[in-house]
């Protein structure tokens, strides 16, 4: 008897030793990184950013509100047609803004020892500040993302001005291109799913992004010197192989996340848009048969056929969705890629940045280039047939350029960028030339606003305001940005 309890007790003080010694080791999940690295946390911030970019801002009011498509047979006309805006409609694509994706890039930010890493972060964090502003006007900037106790535990951040966000965002990039000009090219795989650590392209992509901000001011605050100066001494995004992207394979798990989205509920039930196949028809643009499939039965079976924007309540309750031109494989696929910046969508940039400011770059060559890359990307051939029934080159007031880079680029961001159409389509509508409210885009008959009257901004987030003492009173859906005129 006293021999077993001896040996009992030598068994559970090696086990009592043999924990104290193992303590540290048995506490840590072998399944789980105890800190993730630079590579993990930029794969999980680039992830989230393609959800946000595709759904959060494509696939939402701007789908609409851009007038490229409108509601669609099936269920009951939704609020957004009717440019009804509730709070809680934008309370995912905030929180995952702030608490997915900037939360990883700013902890790669502080963080990384590496210049690559950190550059990259920087331009990563100008994208996505630059959408919430364009949103939302005055956003948490300055105090976001600093929960953390070494980043002073703020949980109830300020907002800053709009006005004084975007200046530093350009001051960001030129942080992020001094970072990047001392990265080296090895150093970023795979975990970087838009470029795979080409440093040359994540240049090119934040001079791209550098210029997008200093042009979105053009109308309230002209950036001229800084503009010739960034074209004179920039390099950009120039074609498709430049082209900053979140690629998705369609197979279960990893497919495209508008695409992913509606299948999950309804699926893709829009209509297109007259307001978008009306100006496709007068252009005799042969993109609106690679943007929209043709009806398959019904009257105009083999015919393009929109509907006037949110009039759905007009058509036959019964009629298949068929009888109407939807998106097509180009617009709306289970692999279809997320483009965060397009090289038409530059081109564009440089035309318009010549004409206003007499950069270096031809301006008319620069207006062609944007079209023949984006017909190039659609299959589309003989672009310069289509250029030169547009005349720019012929062009002489400033306001008519700047009119037809407006309704081209509109055309352009159709499919692949709708949420960036929205936006410059509310930037170009100036005083002097009101061509989207008064001349393109149609007024819901449904619409609570008034006729002519169309939205200009987003809702701040329920949970934001509930949440957070220091957040603004609630806004109207009219309130315009500062950029907007």
């Amino acid at each position: 008897m006293k021999k077993n309890i001896k040996i009992i007790l030598i068994l559970l003080l090696t086990l009592n030793f043999s924990c104290e010694e193992s303590l540290e080791e048995l506490n840590i999940d072998p399944n789980t990184f105890p800190l993730a690295g630079d590579a993990q946390v930029l794969s999980s911030a680039i992830g989230f950013l393609g959800y946000i970019v595709e759904t959060d801002l494509n696939y939402s009011e701007s789908f609409l509100w851009s007038q490229y498509y409108t509601w669609g047979i099936g269920v009951s006309i939704g609020n957004d047609e009717r440019y009804v805006s509730l709070g809680g409609d934008f309370d995912g694509y905030w929180q995952r803004s702030y608490a997915n994706s900037l939360a990883d890039l700013s902890y790669i930010n502080k963080k990384s020892e590496s210049a690559a890493y950190r550059g990259i972060s920087k331009v990563l964090i100008a994208y996505i500040y630059q959408g919430l502003v364009d949103h939302f006007g005055d956003v948490p900037f300055s105090e976001a993302v600093s929960g953390a106790i070494e980043d002073g535990s703020v949980l109830a951040p300020n907002y800053d001005s709009a006005t004084t966000i975007y200046p530093a965002l350009v001051t960001m990039l030129d942080d992020a291109l001094s970072e990047l000009d001392l990265a080296e090219d090895d150093l970023v795989g795979d975990d970087d799913f838009i470029y795979s650590g080409d440093i040359t392209k994540w240049i090119k992509f934040a001079n791209s992004l550098k210029l997008r901000l200093l042009m979105r001011t053009s109308e309230v605050d002209a950036q001229a010197s800084a503009v010739q100066s960034l074209i004179a001494s920039g390099t950009f995004i120039e074609t498709v192989d430049d082209m900053p992207f979140v690629p998705y394979s369609g197979a279960s798990g990893d497919q495209n996340p508008m695409f992913a989205r509606a299948e999950f509920g309804v699926g893709m039930f829009y209509f297109a848009s007259n307001a978008t196949l009306n100006v496709l028809s007068t252009l005799d643009d042969p993109r609106a048969e690679v943007l929209y499939t043709k009806a398959t039965t019904g009257t105009f079976a083999g015919q393009l056929r929109g509907i006037d924007q949110g009039t759905i309540d007009d058509e036959p309750f019964t009629a298949p969705a068929s009888d109407y031109s939807m998106a097509s494989e180009y617009a709306y696929g289970e692999d279809k890629p997320v483009i965060l910046m397009s090289p038409w969508e530059v081109w564009f940039l440089r035309a318009e940045a010549a004409a206003r400011y007499g950069t270096a770059d031809d301006e008319s060559m620069a207006f062609e280039t944007a079209i023949d890359l984006n017909f190039s990307y659609m299959g589309l051939t003989d672009s310069a047939t289509y250029i030169g029934t547009l005349g720019y080159s012929s062009s002489d007031p400033l306001n008519d350029k700047i009119d037809l880079i407006a309704v081209q680029k509109w055309i352009s961001l159709n499919g692949t960028q709708e949420d960036e159409g929205w936006i410059e389509a509310r930037r170009f509508d100036r005083p002097a030339s009101r061509i989207f409210t008064d001349g393109i885009w149609q007024t819901p008959p449904l619409s609570v606003l008034a006729d002519g009257t169309f939205p200009s901004s987003w809702l701040y987030p329920d949970t934001e305001r509930s949440l957070n003492p220091n957040a603004p009173a609630q806004k109207a859906n009219t309130d315009e940005i500062f950029w907007d005129n």
